[in-house]
């Protein structure tokens, strides 16, 4: 990650600059990021539907499930989405809500309409923009901009995701347009010759999220599982449904790949935040970023360190425990690094940002056509059949 010089930094942030100084070597480097399961949960819930199978799985591995009750939240609100959806966030998933963009060519007023419903009928996490575009011009971006403000407006912890499904123009993930992007949504066939856009590995994993369809056998799903934390994606989803609508079901070996994630994610610190093996400035802005918005629904990814849901001062204890380390040679020590109170002061009057220590390269990219994701089939449900273009 690019990082400014400290040369015109305030004197308020020179403690800050130390702490990022001194804790980029508080972990080992060997450890791998974490991951996080992403669900296109495009079946109707009921007795024995998959939504059950999630809701069990929850408690196991950080699970976003991707709601759809008809291309969108639906003409009116379902009492058998509105039970699904609170179980599953109960049992410590999270639920974005689906809708479609068509590449920038869908009335925006529609999507922001939809967006209203899903507030309106549903507790949610935030909202999925599927079909999104991924080149320019600024117009086209500014339509997802719009989107992606008109989502925070209902709630400002609300998750917005993108999906281009391929390679796409870093602004989308700049400008912003989207707190996450899915950059692959293909077989797995597929999988292995994909090449990330050189900009992705300037920025955490869990800004990208893959998506692996017609993937066999549980073998296949582990080595595809590997490719994702090569690739610098932190979301992945990976089922042997083919098309044409791969997302209609949970894979054979769902429990396989719950458990997998798990012991992926059991190596990582508590308190490494954005999931990069160490435990370091970083992830005290990510922490600082969210512990005045999450009293619960929080992900590791969020600031959660102690796996209560809350982003508060429990989780900068734990921090403060895994972080320790010994300045750098020719650096004054302060005694020890702040207690959470203290720390919460200084972090308060620095007003310092992640935002203003990470650089971008902005290079557009060829784009690639790419599998649109599909509607569940439910009773209500105005089918979107898709095909691969």
């Amino acid at each position: 990650m690019n990082r400014s010089s400290a040369h015109h930094l305030p004197p308020a942030k020179y403690l800050l600059l130390w702490l990022a100084t001194a804790l980029l070597s508080a972990a080992s480097s060997s450890q791998a990021p974490a991951l996080e399961i992403v669900v296109p949960a495009y079946f109707y819930p009921g007795r024995n539907s998959p939504w059950v199978e999630m809701t069990a799985a929850a408690d196991d591995a950080p699970i976003t499930a991707i709601m759809n009750p008809g291309n969108g939240p639906g003409n009116v609100p379902d009492n058998n989405y509105v039970s699904a959806v609170n179980a599953f966030r109960a049992a410590g998933g999270r639920v974005i809500g689906y809708v479609y963009s068509s590449y920038g060519n869908r009335p925006l007023a529609e999507v922001t309409a939809d967006i209203d419903r899903y507030a309106a009928w549903y507790a949610i996490d935030g909202i999925f923009v599927d079909e999104m575009a991924n080149t320019g011009p600024a117009e086209r971006l500014n339509y997802y901009k719009s989107i992606y403000d008109h989502a925070k407006t209902k709630d400002p912890k609300w998750e917005v995701m993108g999906n281009p499904g391929t390679h796409t123009i870093e602004a989308y993930a700049d400008w912003p347009t989207a707190d996450r992007l899915m950059v692959f949504e293909n077989t797995g066939a597929q999988s292995p010759p994909y090449v990330p856009s050189p900009w992705t590995a300037n920025y955490d994993s869990d800004r990208f999220v893959h998506l692996v369809h017609t993937e066999p056998s549980a073998e296949n799903m582990a080595a595809a599982l590997d490719l994702a934390l090569q690739r610098n994606a932190g979301g992945i989803y990976i089922t042997d449904d083919v098309m044409n609508n791969p997302w209609d079901r949970l894979p054979t070996y769902w429990q396989a790949e719950v458990a997998a994630v798990a012991a992926i994610n059991s190596t990582i610190q508590s308190a490494d935040f954005n999931e990069d093996g160490q435990v370091d400035f970083d992830d005290l802005s990510r922490w600082q970023s969210n512990v005045a918005l999450f009293a619960a629904g929080a992900f590791r990814r969020h600031g959660d360190a102690n796996g209560d849901g809350a982003v508060d001062g429990a989780d900068l204890l734990l921090w403060q425990q895994q972080a320790t380390s010994q300045p750098p040679v020719g650096v004054a020590s302060p005694a020890a690094i702040p207690e959470p109170a203290s720390l919460s002061l200084v972090l308060a009057g620095a007003c310092f940002s992640r935002r203003r220590l990470i650089g971008s390269l902005t290079r557009p990219y060829a784009c690639r056509p790419h599998l649109r994701i599909f509607p569940p089939a439910s009773p209500s449900s105005r089918k979107r059949i898709s095909h691969e273009r």
